[in-house]
């Protein structure tokens, strides 16, 4: 286990209509989750750019389906995907997260959130920043998180600036990051 609890089980499959009810149900108690540890991003990424089309499960940061968001200065290099190249300073990406149990039942998962800062300020980890927004409220952005975050992405490589884009059939169209 990681540290926001990743394991090795797969997410249960859930068809495009079961995905999408599943996160208009969780969606307003991961609003009011989110704001309650008064971070900026927990505040306001729903108003920002969503770039996956429905709930998709990834893995990597557990057994949570999750949904990709962009703030204004990312979401035109975001919507390029794999072509996006360096994403520019003041960047934040966020994916909420939910999770749905053996029998069903739904509950909120962690916000994970990458903030890309100025050019040098973090070098070994391609300058970006990694923070949890726990369902609590409490925010996790001590060293093991970094450093755990920061091994994993680094994966992705230079060339997509350790960023590791959802599977091509849930995000929305190419290019479209306006």
């Amino acid at each position: 286990c990681g540290p926001c609890g990743a394991g090795s089980k797969e997410p249960p499959h859930l068809n495009e209509a079961e995905a999408m009810a599943a996160y208009d149900c969780v969606s307003p108690h991961m609003a009011t989750a989110y704001r309650k540890s008064c971070h900026p991003v927990a505040v306001t990424y729903r108003s920002w750019r969503r770039f996956s089309r429905i709930s998709y499960p990834a893995q990597a940061h557990g057994v949570r389906f999750m949904n990709n968001y962009a703030n204004d200065v990312a979401r035109a290099d975001y919507g390029k995907w794999e072509a996006a190249g360096k994403m520019p300073s003041g960047s934040v990406l966020a994916k909420d997260s939910f999770i749905v149990g053996e029998n069903g039942s739904i509950a909120v998962g962690p916000l994970f959130v990458m903030a890309k800062g100025a050019a040098g300020s973090k070098s070994a980890m391609r300058d970006w920043t990694y923070t949890m927004v726990m369902p609590s409220g409490d925010v996790r952005q001590d060293a093991a998180i970094q450093k755990f975050c920061n091994d994993c992405h680094r994966r992705a490589g230079a060339q997509d600036d350790n960023l590791m884009f959802l599977p091509l059939p849930f995000r929305v169209a190419i290019g479209s990051g306006k």
